[in-house]
């Protein structure tokens, strides 16, 4: 009778030690590079994406009505580089690095994004926006269009932005930042209204900068939409979004919203 409760003890015993030692192994899973999961590709290539010189329209002719928006746009955003804090968040938005990337969203996510702390999601992202740059290539090789600055003769708020050629449409900036505001949504959907605002301010910090038009910027976020839309049938693309998901569950409980949308006139 004693052995047959000793063998009894010592079986919950080795029980519980594995349940322990499983539980460990899916957290320990959990914040391993992009959570387990590994994509067979880095983005989905352009020739599998919606063309986007097939659903976008031209840019505006010169004395359209649409141009004249544009340039009426151009003189608002010239008006709010007299800001020198509104000038200083668009020379920021102006330099995309991954880790610039992190710390512009970060605030209206609510969590610090870092490859460090959140593997997953920056994975996601990576293959995200990669795509996404693949999407707008074919549009600007198409209309090679001018940018502000070179057609109105104006220095840009950067005096290193004159190196930029003309393919001003459709913004590659605006797409960028659209998309990465349209992923975080589906991870932290409660966040969402902060991170759209933070992507459209992102947008038209091209306009302050002096480096896009109006039709520029909406003509990428129209394109980062089509781009996101189509990546939700790559396997690669919603592997990484589940992996995403589950770090986020396994991560302390970040705090909500911390981002108002941006009261801006540019949204006119």
């Amino acid at each position: 009778m004693m052995r047959h409760r000793l063998f009894m003890s010592l079986r919950s015993l080795s029980s519980l030690s594995a349940a322990l030692l499983c539980a460990l192994c899916v957290a320990g899973c959990a914040h391993g590079p992009a959570a387990g999961f590994a994509p067979s590709r880095g983005f989905i290539p352009e020739a599998e994406l919606p063309d986007a010189v097939a659903f976008l329209p031209p840019p505006p002719a010169d004395g359209s009505a649409a141009k004249a928006w544009d340039l009426a746009r151009h003189e608002l955003a010239k008006k709010q580089r007299e800001d020198p804090a509104r000038a200083a968040l668009a020379a920021r938005d102006a330099v995309f690095t991954w880790e610039n990337l992190y710390a512009s969203f970060s605030p209206a996510y609510g969590r610090t994004m870092s490859e460090a702390e959140t593997p997953a999601l920056c994975a996601l992202l990576h293959f995200a926006l990669d795509t996404t740059r693949q999407s707008y290539r074919r549009a600007k090789r198409t209309y090679r269009r001018p940018r502000p600055f070179a057609e109105l003769g104006e220095p840009p708020l950067r005096p290193e932005d004159v190196r930029l050629g003309a393919d001003s449409y459709p913004s590659g900036h605006a797409a960028t930042a659209w998309a990465a505001a349209l992923v975080l949504c589906e991870v932290r959907p409660a966040n969402a209204e902060g991170l759209l605002a933070r992507a459209f301010e992102a947008g038209e910090s091209r306009l302050v900068c002096g480096v896009h038009w109006a039709s520029d910027v909406e003509a990428g976020r129209l394109v980062a939409g089509a781009a996101v839309a189509r990546m939700h049938a790559d396997p690669d693309f919603r592997g990484l979004l589940e992996a995403a998901l589950r770090e986020e569950v396994a991560l302390p409980q970040a705090p909500g919203p911390s981002a108002k949308p941006v009261d801006n006139e540019m949204a006119l």
